[in-house]
């Protein structure tokens, strides 16, 4: 299995994973979180459609099919994203 290269900056934070009632999946990612100051965190929400994540799977099995390697190519599906930028050090 080919590694996934790393992006540069890295920084610490935390993930909730929640289902939706519709079969959605929410990820939502706390940046800088450190467990007593989730208020101030930055937030970015990836939301799923289970379709959109069966069509890529369905896709990448057929390209194994067809002969490309597992790695050759890794799954993309689309997704809604949200993004709130809570900083406690700006001004009103």
């Amino acid at each position: 299995m080919t590694a996934i290269p790393e992006i540069p900056g890295i920084i610490e934070g935390a993930m909730m994973i929640t289902p939706a009632p519709d079969g959605r999946m929410s990820f939502r990612v706390l940046i800088g979180a450190d467990g007593e100051r989730v208020h101030c965190c930055d937030r970015i929400e990836l939301i799923v459609n289970p379709e959109h994540l069966q069509q890529a799977l369905a896709a990448r099995k057929g390209r194994r099919l067809a002969g490309a390697r597992a790695a050759d190519e890794l799954p993309m599906f689309r997704c809604h994203i949200g993004f709130s930028h809570n900083n406690v050090n700006s001004a009103p």
